[in-house]
């Protein structure tokens, strides 16, 4: 379960950016599924702070039968600057996980240094930045933004475990899912793990400025599906 919340928002970087592609202010919920049955309840959000930059922000938690064994409460934030040229600049990463294992990790963006400083089990590595480096999260945001401009050829350079790392999403092609009362048409993509071992697989809503609406996570044998539930926009 732990391992599955920690992907399971981690397949959605830095390209550029029109001013039109960039998503409105929203919050979506979505429900967790494991084999099938319920397991949790996750939200995604996206919201302009009062002193200009931004944050997108994910929350997850098992609740019901499997909390009582196994309570886990994962968030996930990313704080960063929408530059005038359309980029996106990340200047703060935060993940925090709290039940039976409680973690945190936490990048911090000095861009004038040129560094990043990554801290992470006790210990802060410093990273020196390339043009292009994200965190964990806001290539999420930029991977929806490139869908909506068209963009076949996608490629993240992530700072991750005090290194940066190659994401590259895989496009599956398009496909209908019936989401409560909606017929949605989405794109596919996965993103398989370098020693194969976990996949996670997105369809996204172009209609809803290619918002994630399904996130399957396969490890282990074992299947859990997150959908989406509601979504507001502001």
């Amino acid at each position: 379960m732990k391992q599955f919340f920690i992907g399971l928002f981690l397949l959605l970087a830095y390209c550029g950016v029109a001013a039109d592609s960039f998503p409105p202010q929203f919050t979506a919920k979505y429900k967790l599924y494991a084999k099938g049955i319920p397991a949790g309840e996750g939200t995604r959000s996206l919201m302009r702070l009062p002193n200009g930059n931004f944050q997108f922000k994910t929350f997850a938690e098992t609740t019901g039968f499997i909390a009582l064994f196994n309570k886990v409460t994962i968030e996930e934030r990313s704080v960063f600057m929408h530059l005038k040229n359309g980029k996106l600049r990340p200047l703060e990463y935060h993940y925090k996980q709290t039940g039976k294992k409680s973690r945190t990790n936490t990048v911090l963006f000095e861009w004038s240094k040129g560094i990043a400083r990554n801290t992470f089990k006790g210990q802060t590595k410093v990273i020196p930045l390339k043009a292009g480096v994200l965190d964990r999260l806001l290539y999420q945001l930029v991977l929806m933004i490139d869908q909506k401009q068209g963009k076949a050829k996608i490629k993240y350079q992530i700072v991750t475990k005090g290194k940066i790392k190659s994401y590259i999403p895989k496009y599956l092609g398009f496909e209908t899912l019936q989401i409560g009362d909606l017929s949605l048409k989405t794109v596919k993509y996965d993103r398989t793990s370098a020693n194969g071992k976990r996949r996670t697989t997105l369809w996204c809503a172009p209609t809803l400025y290619y918002l994630p609406v399904q996130v399957e996570h396969l490890e282990k044998g074992n299947v859990f599906r997150l959908v989406l539930q509601s979504i507001k926009w502001f």
